[in-house]
């Protein structure tokens, strides 16, 4: 073996280590390349979680409240019935309308009474007295032609 096959089994073996290199290095670049997608999708998959737990928190901190304004609201309606039958129980004879307005009502009502025992009276949902159509002198039917 000459030198001429020495320098030819150097040169395929520098050119077999070139394209060996190349190809190690392009599995070692796939493989950071990989890696770091692996680690974007952690760091993905880590925000995510953070705002699910924000999340349930809020919710939870909302669901508290909203239960507290309803204890309150439960509490007003709870006091309030206990001051309507508190007062219902001091004050049993109190009348529901004044004085004044009783009084009003039953002039009203034997106003009532009076106008209804006349036969050409108004009802006594409108007016007291005839007005409108009713007023005037009475109309006689006239007999239908056939």
């Amino acid at each position: 073996m000459g030198t001429v096959t020495w320098i030819g089994i150097i040169v395929i073996v520098a050119v077999a280590a070139f394209f060996l290199g190349a190809f190690v290095t392009k599995k070692q670049f796939k493989q950071d390349e990989l890696e770091q997608q692996a680690e974007q999708a952690k760091n993905a998959l880590e925000q995510y979680r953070q705002d699910v737990a924000d999340h349930l928190a809020s919710t939870g901190r909302l669901v508290n409240k909203m239960k507290d304004n309803y204890d309150q609201l439960l509490n007003h309606v709870d006091e309030t019935n206990k001051l309507l039958l508190a007062d219902k129980k001091q004050h049993p004879n109190e009348p529901f309308f004044s004085k004044e307005t009783t009084e009003q009502l039953q002039r009203s009502l034997k106003e009532r009474q009076s106008d209804r025992s006349s036969a050409h009276a108004q009802p006594a949902d409108y007016v007291s007295g005839e007005s409108g159509l009713f007023a005037g002198e009475p109309k006689v039917a006239e007999p239908d032609k056939v």
